[in-house]
């Protein structure tokens, strides 16, 4: 569904079939390895998010969503 309605950013691996949590690393590695070949200085920034979802406005949620034309069997 969310793949099906693009709700995530194309980078994103979280949520996506045939994603995992390897793809990210692998990535994450990747990019990093990539700027070093070219010279590039590299920092990176992480948080956890996982708290934030207990604050966020459930009918504004669903109201975004029903504006992307997502099926209300799924909203429920």
């Amino acid at each position: 569904m969310i793949g099906h309605y693009k709700l995530i950013a194309g980078a994103q691996c979280g949520g996506r079939v045939n994603y995992a949590t390897t793809d990210a690393l692998l990535s994450f590695v990747y990019n990093i390895q990539t700027a070093w070949n070219y010279s590039k200085v590299t920092s990176a920034l992480t948080f956890n998010i996982k708290e934030y979802f207990d604050f966020v406005n459930h009918n504004r949620l669903i109201a975004e969503m029903q504006k992307q034309q997502i099926l209300l069997e799924y909203l429920r």
